[in-house]
């Protein structure tokens, strides 16, 4: 690409976004072109500005980041969106990527992966942290929801979270007791975790909840 990539930084935070300023400043050929703290007003600055990429923060105010993105994507194309997120749950990234994000950064990445994701995005290539690809290798490697655990298994996993007891569950599913603490040890046993905050976790993870 012939002269600097042009970007546009979109933050809520300005700490964020005066720390990405200085890092892509001083690091490689880029020029901030415009910052904005809200979807609204960076779509207001894109109408009039030229850019190459657009850094986004995927929890915005007044409009989704998924939303953001998609409405960027439609009427600026050729723009690349790097996303940047304090999360990495698999059914965010893959809708922030489904969205149209080229890239996916992790807001506690090191700083050379955020450079990277820039310089890559800028060439058309797309760039996701290093935590992140090794979450979707693991997802493609290993079963889906519905291979490693029975319908009735998910359909404890959500009353357990609901903290049901397992009278409660028995008698909310018609099976006994001891079918329910079997089921549990299952699950436990299935989704690799020993504890109600584990499972809970696992759960919103596989939006099971």
């Amino acid at each position: 690409m012939k002269g600097p990539v042009k970007i546009l930084i979109v933050d809520d935070h300005q700490l964020m976004i005066d720390g990405m300023m200085e890092l892509l400043q001083n690091h490689g050929n880029h020029e901030i072109v415009a910052t904005a703290i809200s979807a609204k007003r960076a779509l207001e600055i894109l109408v009039n500005t030229s850019i190459d990429v657009l850094i986004t923060d995927v929890n915005m105010p007044e409009m989704k980041g998924t939303e953001f993105i998609l409405e960027v994507k439609k009427t600026y194309p050729e723009i690349g969106i790097i996303a940047v997120s304090m999360h990495q749950e698999k059914h965010i990234v893959k809708d922030v990527l489904k969205a149209g994000a080229d890239s996916y950064v992790l807001k506690h990445s090191t700083q050379n992966e955020l450079i990277e994701a820039v310089e890559k995005t800028a060439t058309g290539e797309n760039f996701v942290s290093t935590a992140v690809t090794k979450m979707l290798v693991d997802d493609i490697k290993y079963p889906s929801i519905e291979e490693l655990l029975s319908e009735r298994e998910r359909e404890i996993i959500t009353l357990v979270v609901k903290e049901y007891t397992g009278k409660q569950i028995a008698e909310e599913l018609f099976i006994s007791e001891k079918t329910v603490e079997t089921h549990k040890r299952n699950i436990f046993r299935k989704t690799n975790t020993s504890t109600l905050v584990g499972l809970t976790k696992f759960a919103i993870e596989h939006q099971l909840v």
